[in-house]
């Protein structure tokens, strides 16, 4: 059980019959889907059927069990208000609101107001059916006020409860977020909404910069990662999420190192997928570095950086991005057509260096060979454990061909050696002293 389960337990047990919020607080929105599809809460969102019930419910909360309630919060544009509920010394921010509906100007985008609603009408401002489900907290009832919600989620269909155009116009982030849905828990996106998001996606202009690269950082978690890029591109979304890969990925020179003709954002799409499908919980750098790698070795250090700034990439991940293209390069500068053109010790000295990054390494070195002409793959095999560190020792030296009287003699020659070295420097004058007395 994760916090966010703790915290819904805890406020659950609370809301007695005799309490005036029996019955009228909601686990609402995407609590409720990832609860059907089996997933654990990632967030915890509740909504109080009352006017200004979310006030009330928080206040009440924090004024009865304030060493476990910690608040409130007032967000007062969207009229939420939150409280961090502290259980096991963990934190959990939760947020709460009443059904509401909003006013826009005649833009379609400026919210005027809101106001209090029916679930019906809260449900039909939501962004996808899937996301517009609540369930009661004390009955333990799940309400579908679109009437499409749990279809749509067994069939995983992103469809949008009221007129896709109008949902994205005011909100263009819930474009992106289609995308991520689509690639991150495997839905699909209805006609409409797709034709919606192509035709929309110069809205996205308007969104806050932190919400972009929030909506990133959750999609690299995707197990199709790279299809989600190549969406973004045929979509429109790109430009403003990772504005300069779009000229890469147009790009249609061949690969100098590819095999039949790829381009760059060929092979690099190539690498993700094969990547995210035979290690799906890879971690997101190692993601990042394969989005960046064919460009980093094609074009430069430069060009790379300037994409991993574009997505809003902070310093440090970026640094250690091209950490990594650096070992890569490395790596491959140690073979000419599948031979190791290295000295002997240089391979086992670099394998050591990798360290607990050696898995990850292993595993992008394996992914980029695919769409790679032969002579132009790189022995991935040598970077596995132990078993393999031997064999790589064994490659990179030379077998030994000298008779065990003669290993002998050798060895006693370098102790004679050593020995001679420390009685002559034991021997040796030290230094007068030719200080002023």
């Amino acid at each position: 059980m994760n916090k966010f389960e703790k915290s819904l337990r805890f406020i659950s047990d609370k809301i007695l019959p005799d309490s005036p919020f029996y019955g009228k607080i909601f686990l609402v929105g995407g609590c409720v889907r990832d609860e059907l599809l089996g997933e654990r809460y990632s967030d915890l969102d509740l909504l109080i059927n009352m006017p200004n019930g979310q006030k009330e419910f928080v206040e009440y909360m924090c004024q009865t069990y304030p060493k476990v309630c910690k608040g409130p919060f007032y967000y007062q544009r969207y009229g939420t208000t939150a409280m961090d509920v502290e259980i096991d010394n963990t934190i959990t921010l939760v947020e709460c609101v009443e059904p509401h509906i909003e006013s826009y100007d005649t833009d379609g985008v400026t919210l005027l107001e809101t106001r209090f609603c029916t679930l019906e009408e809260d449900a039909m401002r939501r962004d996808y059916t899937c996301n517009a489900l609540y369930k009661n907290l004390s009955t333990g009832e799940i309400l579908d006020p679109t009437g499409k919600g749990i279809d749509d989620l067994h069939h995983k269909l992103l469809r949008t409860p009221a007129e896709p155009n109008l949902i994205f116009r005011q909100d263009p982030v819930r474009m992106l977020r289609g995308i991520r849905f689509k690639h991150q828990k495997g839905f699909l996106l209805a006609d409409d909404a797709w034709q919606a998001i192509i035709q929309q996606h110069d809205e996205m202009q308007k969104a806050m910069p932190k919400r972009l690269r929030d909506e990133l950082n959750k999609m690299l978690k995707a197990r199709t990662f790279g299809e989600g890029v190549q969406d973004l591109y045929v979509c429109g979304l790109l430009n403003y999420v990772i504005p300069a890969l779009g000229q890469w990925i147009e790009d249609p020179t061949p690969l100098p190192t590819g095999a039949d003709g790829i381009t760059l954002w060929q092979h690099t799409r190539k690498a993700l997928s094969v990547m995210c499908s035979e290690h799906p919980h890879i971690d997101t750098i190692t993601k990042l570095t394969v989005l960046v790698l064919d460009l980093a070795v094609v074009h430069g250090p430069e060009a790379a950086t300037q994409v991993l700034i574009s997505a809003q990439i902070g310093k440090e991940r970026i640094s250690t991005i091209l950490h990594y293209t650096q070992l890569y390069q490395r790596f491959r500068a140690m073979f000419d057509n599948g031979n190791y053109i290295g000295r002997p010790r240089v391979l086992p000295h670099f394998i050591t260096g990798l360290g607990i990054h050696k898995a990850e390494f292993r595993r992008m070195v394996r992914a980029l060979n695919y769409g790679l002409a032969p002579e132009h793959q790189l022995p991935y095999q040598l970077l596995y454990d132990e078993a393999g560190e031997q064999r790589n020792k064994k490659q990179a030296h030379p077998a030994d061909t000298r008779s065990p009287e003669q290993i002998k003699a050798d060895r006693n020659h370098r102790r004679n050696q050593h020995r001679r070295y420390k009685r002559k420097a034991s021997r040796k004058p030290t230094r007068p002293n030719n200080s002023a007395e």
